[in-house]
């Protein structure tokens, strides 16, 4: 009996001993994460070479994809397997749907990673931080500056023989210019403007924004800061300027209006610019936002997205390591070539400034420009944010179609949205 104890026990330390079976550590085992983002064919491409990259740098970590188009699928699809607790370890979020998941807890505190020196933020601003912060603790990394602005191709509006405003340009002459181009323009089925900038961009210019700071309410008091933009899209609209259906999201594909050229300008993302131009064979161009009132600054850089890690992942520290590399490593991102916005990184920012082609050179251009003209973005929108945003649309087509007046629009909006943010509406309820 003493000697089966002693041999035993003998075999019981050699399983706890280094390299053991039950005790290896995520960089002896075969380590598996999943990896959710969203993006077109040339993201694919890059994504999956970054990936590759990566793999063959730590051979025993296997990264799967889910890719989805746009990041509305993304946020639909992260609610449903995080609802199952089967979240991707690495999420690419967006500023929109980010934070719900982070005030539920459900994503991974990164302060411990930056401590140990898994995660390097050495390089990366403070203020570049701070979006992904909540408190002193950071938990989504963002990976790419990028701003609101129109899209256009400079090869269109060369053959129209029309200038193309400069970047202090206003409302009115945008009007103006959209009144040229439907009049000049010989092209069935031809509009001006691809598509209308948001709700939110014409509040921020009055003072005012879409949802307060806390997520509980609008973030204005008076309606008629809301009618006077339904009031401008009706108009647009009836005159022919606005591609009809234009509140509906259009895809970066060989269809895109700007492409197809029946569209002059596109309102989007300026990191839309590079995978636009691929489509289109040549540069398109980057204008910001117009100017609507002498007082008050609409325009904002925002994180273009954000990597982070499932707090139910079972390798954080692995996937950590993926965030880094992403963010950091220079052949990554000689890849990668700033098409998710300009890189965090300034070490890998400047690289890139410095070797960028024409499409490249558009993106720090805007952003250089709006570094001055531009205020702090808004707190990140509430978690049901989307279900008002559906009833925004919702109104908007009743505007346009001419059901009910801008002025009531307005109207409904606050009755519709107040109950859905305050649980006290048929969307809304607790």
């Amino acid at each position: 009996m003493l000697i089966s104890i002693i041999v035993l026990a003998a075999m019981l330390g050699c399983s706890s001993s280094n390299g053991s079976t039950a005790d290896k550590t995520a960089k002896d085992q075969e380590v598996k994460l999943k990896f959710i983002w969203w993006g077109k064919d040339q993201r694919k491409q890059d994504t999956l070479k970054v990936i590759a990259l990566y793999e063959k740098q730590h051979p025993n970590v296997h990264i799967m994809t889910e890719d989805y188009s746009v990041n509305n699928d993304v946020a639909t699809q992260l609610a449903m397997e995080t609802a199952d607790q089967a979240a991707p370890d690495i999420i690419q979020g967006d500023y929109s749907f980010i934070f719900d998941y982070i005030n539920r807890d459900l994503i991974e505190p990164l302060n411990p990673y930056i401590k140990n020196k898994t995660l390097s933020t050495s390089d990366i601003a403070k203020s570049t931080l701070l979006p992904g912060m909540k408190g002193d603790e950071l938990y989504a990394l963002n990976i790419g500056m990028n701003s609101e602005a129109l899209l256009y191709d400079p090869e269109f509006f060369q053959e129209a023989g029309i200038a193309v405003p400069s970047m202090d340009y206003t409302i009115d002459e945008l009007y103006t210019l959209l009144v040229q181009l439907k009049e000049t323009v010989d092209t069935p089925d031809f509009y001006p403007l691809g598509n209308m900038f948001n709700a939110n961009y014409y509040l921020r210019t009055r003072g005012a924004s879409m949802f307060n700071a806390a997520g509980t309410n609008l973030g204005y008091d008076d309606d008629s800061l809301l009618s006077d933009y339904l009031s401008l899209y009706k108009q647009w609209s009836d005159e022919g300027l606005i591609k009809p259906d234009s509140y509906k999201e259009i895809p970066i594909d060989e269809n895109h209006p700007v492409i197809s050229r029946q569209s002059a300008f596109y309102f989007g993302f300026s990191n839309n610019v590079a995978a636009l131009s691929k489509l289109a064979g040549h540069t398109l161009k980057l204008l910001p936002l117009p100017v609507v009132t002498e007082d008050g600054e609409g325009r904002f850089i925002k994180p273009s997205m954000f990597l982070a890690v499932s707090s139910y992942s079972k390798y954080p520290e692995e996937a950590v390591k993926f965030l880094d590399f992403f963010v950091n490593n220079a052949e990554a991102n000689d890849i990668l070539r700033g098409e998710r916005g300009i890189p965090v990184s300034k070490v890998i920012s400047a690289k890139l400034s410095a070797k960028a082609d024409e499409t490249g050179k558009q993106q720090f251009e805007l952003i250089n420009y709006l570094n001055t003209h531009s205020a702090p973005i808004d707190a990140p929108a509430p978690g049901n944010s989307i279900v008002v945003n559906n009833a925004f649309l919702l109104i908007l087509k009743h505007v346009v179609e001419g059901s009910i007046t801008p002025e009531q629009g307005a109207k409904y909006f606050r009755s519709e949205a107040e109950g859905i943010l305050q649980g006290t509406g048929k969307d809304g309820a607790k």
